[in-house]
Protein backbone atom coordinates (compact mmCIF):
# COMPACT_ATOMS: atom_id res chain seq x y z
CA UNK A 1 0.00 0.00 0.00
CA UNK A 2 1.60 3.21 -1.17
CA UNK A 3 1.57 6.13 1.22
CA UNK A 4 -0.25 9.13 0.39
CA UNK A 5 2.05 11.61 -0.65
CA UNK A 6 0.43 14.56 1.08
CA UNK A 7 1.77 12.22 4.50
CA UNK A 8 5.36 12.43 2.56
CA UNK A 9 8.10 14.57 3.28
CA UNK A 10 9.46 16.97 0.30
CA UNK A 11 12.80 14.87 0.06
CA UNK A 12 10.51 11.58 0.00
CA UNK A 13 8.13 12.93 -2.68
CA UNK A 14 11.13 13.50 -4.83
CA UNK A 15 12.08 10.11 -4.91
CA UNK A 16 9.25 10.51 -7.68
CA UNK A 17 10.53 12.29 -10.89
CA UNK A 18 6.70 12.72 -12.11
CA UNK A 19 5.47 14.72 -8.83
CA UNK A 20 6.62 17.96 -10.60
CA UNK A 21 4.39 20.35 -7.50
CA UNK A 22 7.73 18.40 -5.02
CA UNK A 23 10.19 19.40 -7.32
CA UNK A 24 8.87 22.80 -8.03
CA UNK A 25 8.32 23.47 -4.55
CA UNK A 26 11.37 21.70 -3.94
CA UNK A 27 13.59 24.10 -6.63
CA UNK A 28 11.95 27.53 -5.07
CA UNK A 29 12.71 26.66 -1.44
CA UNK A 30 16.77 25.63 -1.95
CA UNK A 31 17.39 28.00 -5.29
CA UNK A 32 17.77 31.20 -3.18
CA UNK A 33 20.36 28.80 -0.78
CA UNK A 34 22.18 27.91 -3.57
CA UNK A 35 22.43 30.86 -5.34
CA UNK A 36 23.89 33.11 -2.24
CA UNK A 37 25.89 30.26 -0.88
CA UNK A 38 27.38 30.15 -4.69
CA UNK A 39 28.38 34.09 -4.69
CA UNK A 40 29.35 33.89 -1.09
CA UNK A 41 31.93 31.59 -2.18
CA UNK A 42 33.40 34.19 -4.88
CA UNK A 43 30.95 33.21 -8.04
CA UNK A 44 29.79 35.71 -10.34
CA UNK A 45 26.07 35.80 -10.33
CA UNK A 46 25.90 34.02 -13.92
CA UNK A 47 27.86 31.65 -12.77
CA UNK A 48 25.90 30.91 -9.93
CA UNK A 49 23.09 30.67 -11.84
CA UNK A 50 24.85 28.03 -13.76
CA UNK A 51 25.78 26.33 -10.76
CA UNK A 52 22.22 26.33 -9.29
CA UNK A 53 20.54 25.10 -12.63
CA UNK A 54 23.44 22.49 -12.75
CA UNK A 55 22.82 21.70 -9.32
CA UNK A 56 18.84 20.95 -10.43
CA UNK A 57 19.71 18.97 -12.80
CA UNK A 58 22.05 16.90 -10.80
CA UNK A 59 19.32 16.29 -8.48
CA UNK A 60 16.92 15.40 -10.69
CA UNK A 61 19.16 12.49 -11.46
CA UNK A 62 19.60 10.76 -8.25
CA UNK A 63 16.96 11.74 -6.19
CA UNK A 64 14.72 9.09 -6.96
CA UNK A 65 17.51 6.64 -5.51
CA UNK A 66 18.28 8.85 -2.84
CA UNK A 67 18.33 7.60 0.55
CA UNK A 68 19.34 9.31 3.83
CA UNK A 69 22.21 7.60 5.87
CA UNK A 70 22.42 9.01 9.40
CA UNK A 71 26.16 8.12 9.41
CA UNK A 72 27.23 10.51 6.25
CA UNK A 73 24.98 13.32 7.62
CA UNK A 74 21.92 14.88 6.87
CA UNK A 75 20.20 15.96 3.50
CA UNK A 76 21.92 19.74 3.78
CA UNK A 77 25.16 17.75 3.83
CA UNK A 78 24.34 15.67 0.57
CA UNK A 79 23.07 19.16 -1.02
CA UNK A 80 26.36 20.51 0.14
CA UNK A 81 28.24 18.26 -1.84
CA UNK A 82 26.26 19.01 -4.88
CA UNK A 83 26.62 22.47 -4.82
CA UNK A 84 30.61 21.63 -4.14
CA UNK A 85 30.95 19.67 -6.86
CA UNK A 86 29.02 22.33 -8.88
CA UNK A 87 30.79 25.17 -7.73
CA UNK A 88 34.55 23.36 -8.43
CA UNK A 89 33.02 22.67 -12.45
CA UNK A 90 32.70 26.23 -13.19
CA UNK A 91 35.33 27.33 -11.41
CA UNK A 92 37.23 24.76 -13.10
CA UNK A 93 36.78 26.22 -16.75
CA UNK A 94 38.48 30.16 -15.40
CA UNK A 95 41.82 29.37 -14.07
CA UNK A 96 41.80 33.30 -12.48
CA UNK A 97 39.33 33.66 -9.64
CA UNK A 98 38.03 36.98 -9.19
CA UNK A 99 36.74 38.66 -6.43
CA UNK A 100 36.63 37.24 -2.68
CA UNK A 101 37.91 33.72 -4.19
CA UNK A 102 41.06 35.26 -6.00
CA UNK A 103 42.77 35.87 -2.45
CA UNK A 104 41.57 32.25 -1.24
CA UNK A 105 43.51 28.78 -1.69
CA UNK A 106 41.22 26.09 -3.15
CA UNK A 107 40.63 23.10 -0.67
CA UNK A 108 39.26 19.99 -1.83
CA UNK A 109 37.56 22.05 -4.75
CA UNK A 110 36.06 25.08 -2.90
CA UNK A 111 37.46 27.93 -1.34
CA UNK A 112 39.11 27.35 1.98
CA UNK A 113 40.58 29.79 4.80
CA UNK A 114 43.91 28.68 4.04
CA UNK A 115 46.08 26.18 6.05
CA UNK A 116 44.29 26.98 9.62
CA UNK A 117 41.25 25.13 7.83
CA UNK A 118 43.05 22.35 6.75
CA UNK A 119 44.88 21.71 9.92
CA UNK A 120 41.32 21.88 12.42
CA UNK A 121 39.76 19.20 9.60
CA UNK A 122 37.49 21.50 8.65
CA UNK A 123 36.06 22.86 5.83
CA UNK A 124 35.35 26.34 5.80
CA UNK A 125 32.98 26.40 2.92
CA UNK A 126 31.02 23.76 4.56
CA UNK A 127 30.66 26.04 7.65
CA UNK A 128 29.99 28.88 4.93
CA UNK A 129 27.55 26.28 3.56
CA UNK A 130 25.77 25.63 7.24
CA UNK A 131 25.70 29.23 7.92
CA UNK A 132 23.77 29.97 4.71
CA UNK A 133 21.44 26.59 5.40
CA UNK A 134 19.95 28.63 8.77
CA UNK A 135 19.84 31.99 7.50
CA UNK A 136 17.86 30.25 4.64
CA UNK A 137 15.33 28.77 6.60
CA UNK A 138 15.05 31.41 8.57
CA UNK A 139 14.26 33.77 5.68
CA UNK A 140 11.41 31.75 4.59
CA UNK A 141 9.88 31.38 7.97
CA UNK A 142 10.01 35.58 8.11
CA UNK A 143 8.36 35.06 5.06
CA UNK A 144 5.46 33.45 5.76
CA UNK A 145 5.71 35.98 8.92
CA UNK A 146 5.24 38.15 6.94
CA UNK A 147 2.26 37.47 4.90
CA UNK A 148 0.03 36.39 7.95
CA UNK A 149 0.66 38.66 10.68
CA UNK A 150 -0.36 41.97 10.58
CA UNK A 151 2.02 44.24 9.10
CA UNK A 152 2.04 46.23 12.88
CA UNK A 153 3.56 43.44 14.82
CA UNK A 154 5.52 42.95 12.26
CA UNK A 155 7.30 46.16 12.01
CA UNK A 156 7.55 46.16 15.94
CA UNK A 157 9.32 42.70 15.83
CA UNK A 158 11.32 43.15 13.16
CA UNK A 159 12.54 46.55 15.09
CA UNK A 160 13.09 44.67 18.37
CA UNK A 161 15.61 42.37 15.90
CA UNK A 162 17.85 45.42 15.16
CA UNK A 163 18.19 45.87 18.42
CA UNK A 164 16.24 48.53 19.25
CA UNK A 165 14.38 49.76 22.78
CA UNK A 166 10.78 47.99 23.82
CA UNK A 167 10.09 51.33 25.71
CA UNK A 168 11.08 53.04 22.62
CA UNK A 169 8.91 51.15 20.02
CA UNK A 170 6.09 50.76 22.49
CA UNK A 171 5.91 54.84 22.27
CA UNK A 172 5.86 55.00 18.47
CA UNK A 173 3.46 52.67 18.20
CA UNK A 174 1.15 54.14 21.33
CA UNK A 175 0.85 50.74 23.28
CA UNK A 176 2.69 49.07 26.11
CA UNK A 177 5.93 47.01 26.55
CA UNK A 178 3.97 44.27 27.73
CA UNK A 179 1.95 44.39 24.28
CA UNK A 180 5.40 44.53 22.38
CA UNK A 181 7.21 41.67 24.63
CA UNK A 182 3.29 39.25 23.79
CA UNK A 183 4.01 40.40 20.24
CA UNK A 184 7.66 39.53 20.12
CA UNK A 185 6.85 36.28 22.19
CA UNK A 186 4.37 34.86 19.83
CA UNK A 187 6.39 35.62 16.25
CA UNK A 188 9.04 34.32 17.83
CA UNK A 189 6.91 31.10 18.63
CA UNK A 190 5.92 30.87 15.31
CA UNK A 191 8.97 31.42 13.73
CA UNK A 192 10.67 28.21 16.05
CA UNK A 193 7.23 26.22 14.69
CA UNK A 194 7.72 27.01 11.10
CA UNK A 195 11.52 26.36 10.88
CA UNK A 196 11.22 23.04 12.54
CA UNK A 197 8.34 22.36 9.99
CA UNK A 198 11.08 23.29 6.99
CA UNK A 199 13.73 20.92 8.46
CA UNK A 200 11.43 18.02 9.41
CA UNK A 201 10.21 18.41 5.60
CA UNK A 202 14.07 17.42 4.72
CA UNK A 203 13.90 13.87 6.76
Amino acid sequence: MSVPSTQLTLIARLQDPKDERAWKRFESRYRGLVLRFSVRQGLQPTDAEDVSQAVFAALLRTMPTFRLDPEKGRFRNYLFRVVRNEISRVRAKDARPTGAAAALPLHDGVVSGGDAGRESGVDPSEKAFEEEWINHHFRIAMAEIRRTFASESVAMFERLMRGEPVESIAMDCKTTPQAVHKVKQRIRDKMKALVERQIADEA
